[in-house]
């Protein structure tokens, strides 16, 4: 029996249009399993839903350069170590997801249509190169509101670039890497590509007040609490959640 640990159930801001973000993983890589070339693909199916022809091939390559500037081995040809692979679903007019939300959906609740809205799902599939065993899956779900066909096909398309390119990327970024493959030089990394808001979730040691010697404690005595940030085009928002012992 395969278990899926759910990593992150986290509901996004109305400005990116992301409602929902559901990742799973179902085998940590090891410290040996390196990720060296990540083949990425694009399903065309369901593209033809938006009014215009639109070229699965010309999007994989846009999303998989967006993934690229946030330092993933997204070579233009093999071999490759691993694949990612992503689709998209029909647009329905459904339930906004029940959470934490900055939803788009209607707010009265007297109406027929209360917390509905037509949304966008996308799935991304993390694998090895030659098996197709699921490690590691994202399901999001997008406001497709920015996506109908008035809006013009290069407006649609820059809009499924960013919402893929999120989708995978929350994949990505929840997933376990070798220590030699993490970012070691935060403050010089700055991608041109930024997703409209990102969930971080990350753990912190607790300080407890007056404490300037935790360096001294062994670190795995130090009481940790969870801290969820969401980074933004301004001020980033900070959650954290534990017990504040003063």
């Amino acid at each position: 029996m395969k278990i899926f640990g759910i990593r992150r159930l986290a509901l996004l801001g109305l400005f990116s249009g992301l409602l929902a973000s559901g990742i799973a993983v179902a085998e940590a890589p090891v410290a040996s399993d390196s990720i060296n070339a990540i083949q990425f693909e694009l399903a065309a199916e369901h593209l033809q839903q938006f009014g215009f022809t639109l070229s699965a091939a010309d999007i994989a390559a846009r999303v998989r350069n967006n993934l690229a500037e946030w330092e993933y081995p997204f070579p233009d040809s093999g071999p490759y170590s691993h694949r990612l692979r992503a689709r998209i679903g029909e647009i329905t007019h459904s339930d906004t997801p029940v959470g934490f939300s900055f939803s788009s959906g209607n707010s009265d609740p007297r109406s027929m249509d209360f917390q509905k809205a037509d949304v966008l799902p996308v799935e991304c599939l993390f694998s090895k190169a030659d098996d197709d065993k699921v490690i590691a899956e994202a399901k999001s779900t997008f406001s497709a509101h920015s996506l109908n066909s008035e809006h013009g096909q290069a407006h649609v398309t820059d809009k499924l670039v960013d919402q893929i390119s999120t989708a995978c990327l929350n994949l990505l970024e929840d997933l376990p890497r070798p220590q030699s493959q993490q970012r070691t030089n935060t403050s010089s990394f700055k991608p041109k590509w930024m997703p409209d808001v990102r969930v971080e979730v990350k753990e912190v040691p607790v300080v407890p007040a007056g404490d300037a010697a935790v360096t001294a404690v062994k670190p795995n005595n130090v009481e940790v609490k969870k801290e969820i940030i969401i980074h933004n085009q301004g001020t980033p928002v900070i959650f954290t959640f534990g017990h504040e012992r003063r």
